[in-house]
């Protein structure tokens, strides 16, 4: 990966670039996965911020059955994780959700609205960080692979993987390295989000949220996949030219 687009060095111009891309690339989707994008992105996230102004926000439980259906979609598919989700009653998932949701009110921190949200059927961190993204998508972070990978990954000034650690959890140069999925990476995650949210806001005097992040480290991410899978050496190319060819989203069939 080029140093420049590390998460300690990207300027707003260039994760603009491929933060936008994103939005080009989404064009490409099939239909079915572009309707559960606008659910994920727009639907839920405004119902959730409806059902704030009047008094108590939660998900129902179709809401998270679609948003984990996304996930699965654009990540490791795992076809007994829908199950799981599906027996959680009706009841208990606007309970469990209304209760993390009210945690965020007075704790900025969502550790402990992660655990809440945990115990429900087939939620774990990385699935209660995407509920919880639809409560606050401007300060939570989703966790996806992309996003944790490139947050962690690490250059020094002559391209050489550099290791370091953050929260317990250690950085490195390993585009496939494994995931944990933990509630210890997730802490790292939405650390890391957040001084990466507020660096580049002041830089370009302009908000940048999670979710902005969470759709430029997608793109960083699969060009860098597919700059490798080419056998390309995408420290030959600069960000703009990389960026008029985003990869399109493949289904990914490691083990998480």
């Amino acid at each position: 990966m080029q140093t420049q687009l590390v998460p300690d060095t990207i300027s707003h111009d260039d994760f603009k670039t491929y933060r936008t891309c994103y939005d080009l690339d989404k064009k490409r989707l099939p239909d079915k996965l572009e309707s559960l994008s606008e659910l994920r992105y727009t639907d839920v996230p405004e119902a959730v911020a409806q059902r704030k102004k009047d008094g108590e926000a939660f998900l129902e439980k179709t809401e998270v059955q679609s948003l984990v259906e996304w996930k699965l979609k654009i990540g490791t598919y795992r076809p007994s994780l829908a199950k799981l989700v599906a027996s959680n009653s009706v009841e208990e998932v606007r309970k469990t959700t209304s209760a993390a949701f009210s945690l965020m009110t007075d704790d900025p921190n969502p550790a402990k609205a992660i655990s809440t949200l945990s115990k429900l059927k087939g939620i774990g961190p990385a699935t209660a960080s995407l509920l919880l993204s639809c409560y606050d998508p401007i300060s939570i972070p989703f966790f996806s692979d992309e996003l944790f990978r490139w947050l962690h990954w690490r250059t020094d000034v002559s391209g050489n993987n550099k290791k370091r650690k953050s929260k317990g959890v250690e950085d490195d140069g390993n585009a496939n390295r494994k995931i944990g999925y933990t509630a210890k990476e997730y802490a790292s995650i939405f650390e890391k989000t957040t001084s990466l949210r507020e660096r580049l806001s002041k830089e370009a005097e302009e908000p940048v949220t999670a979710v902005d992040i969470e759709k430029a480290a997608y793109m960083i991410s699969k060009s860098v996949q597919e700059d490798k899978s080419n056998g390309n050496d995408d420290t030959d190319k600069t960000v703009e030219t990389k960026a008029l060819y985003p990869p399109s989203p493949k289904r990914r069939k490691k083990k998480s």
